[in-house]
């Protein structure tokens, strides 16, 4: 797949499904992913940095129709690009959420999805090593798409692309970090024998 060179327009907030905007409302920027959006005043992630107006469309996103229709592959696809892009600060939980997440696209656009398993020895599990995980600074994501991008496609067969688009995108942005997450991914993670 192709990603489109020209940046996502970030005041069009507008263009996404079953969104109107009002032009004496105050707007708010998200702190992830730079979304320009109408204030909004509902509930947010407790350490996903989003802004409440940017949280309310990944909800959205999360719970339309042709999202769960799907399957697995492309909604785990989108959970990992909207938390990738939006980090939260320095703090344990958002560590460990940013590398699941980055870790997640890494394995779903870099390793066509391979799954690792941990072999019981003597019907017992292995302890799993633990991985050094640390805080990576936050890339800019001005040359990435968002959540409204993949909302303003609608429910048909444009959904899959514009998902699998923003997360390559978003994985694209944290490019200086890429060697880190693949460290990751390919440290040890049962004891020999």
């Amino acid at each position: 797949m192709t990603l489109a060179t020209s940046a996502p327009a970030r005041a069009r907030p507008d263009a996404v499904r079953g969104t109107t905007l009002d032009a004496t409302r105050s707007r708010t920027t998200c702190p992830g992913c730079g979304l320009v959006l109408p204030l909004h005043t509902g509930p947010t992630h407790a350490y996903v940095g989003a802004s409440p107006a940017c949280w309310e469309l990944y909800r959205r996103l999360k719970a339309d129709p042709f999202a769960r229709r799907e399957g697995s592959p492309l909604r785990r696809l989108v959970v990992d690009a909207y938390a990738a892009q939006h980090p939260g600060s320095p703090n344990r939980r958002s560590v460990q959420s940013v590398a699941v997440h980055l870790m997640g696209l890494c394995v779903r656009l870099e390793r066509e999805g391979e799954q690792r398993r941990l072999v019981p020895v003597d019907g017992r599990m292995p302890p799993r090593k633990t991985m050094d995980l640390h805080w990576l600074a936050p890339p800019d994501f001005a040359r990435a798409g968002t959540v409204a991008d993949v909302l303003a496609t609608g429910a048909d067969d444009r959904y899959p692309v514009a998902a699998e688009a923003w997360a390559r995108s978003v994985w694209a942005a944290w490019a200086p970090h890429h060697a880190t997450v693949r460290g990751w991914l390919d440290a040890p993670c049962v004891a020999i024998r």
